[in-house]
């Protein structure tokens, strides 16, 4: 029925019919219609290209290594040589960054390498920065990790250096988005 409701005949005759000829009482059944189905919604918010862009601050975005302090939230990581990121003195969540024996483009091509294999699904898409420093030489980047499953966003910041001789380090930050905070 156009109007969305179901009318259904009664099958059995009532023992006293009321009021004339209308043996039958007939049943209204509406359709319950389902909830809207919150998974496009969610996949749309997730996968949406707004994470490390510096579009809202709490989206992320490119940040100053020098200027970078602890957040109050467990969900945050850096890796970096001994004399970067001075303000960062939670050594809980820092490690000291090691030194690789290849130039800063190609630790910065196995980086890449490396992200496009964990994730399950366009790798090398997951795999590019979502933002660069504007200076040529200070190699800063900003890219996007995701959960595999909820594709939860963490945004990675990421400076390579040339230490001399052919080999190179870097400066790592991971934070979560959504978390505690």
């Amino acid at each position: 029925h156009a109007s969305g409701i179901l009318l259904k005949p009664c099958l059995k005759p009532r023992l006293r019919p009321r009021f004339g000829l209308k043996r039958c009482r007939r049943r209204r059944r509406r359709f319950i219609r389902p909830p809207p189905n919150p998974l496009p919604l969610y996949l749309g918010v997730m996968g949406a290209p707004v994470y490390g862009r510096d579009i809202l601050p709490f989206l992320g975005g490119l940040i100053d290594f020098e200027a970078l302090e602890p957040r109050s939230s467990p969900n945050e990581y850096l890796a970096a040589p001994v004399d970067a990121a001075p303000l960062f003195n939670d050594t809980a969540k820092r490690i000291v960054a090691p030194t690789y024996p290849v130039s800063a483009e190609e630790l910065r091509t196995s980086f890449e390498n490396a992200l496009a294999k964990r994730q399950p699904f366009n790798g090398d898409f997951w795999a590019k920065p979502v933002q660069e420093d504007s200076d040529a030489f200070a190699s800063r980047f900003v890219y996007v990790e995701r959960t595999p499953l909820f594709r939860f966003p963490d945004v990675v910041n990421v400076q390579f250096l040339e230490v001399g001789n052919g080999t190179s380090t870097l400066i790592l930050h991971s934070a979560s988005v959504y978390g505690l905070d």
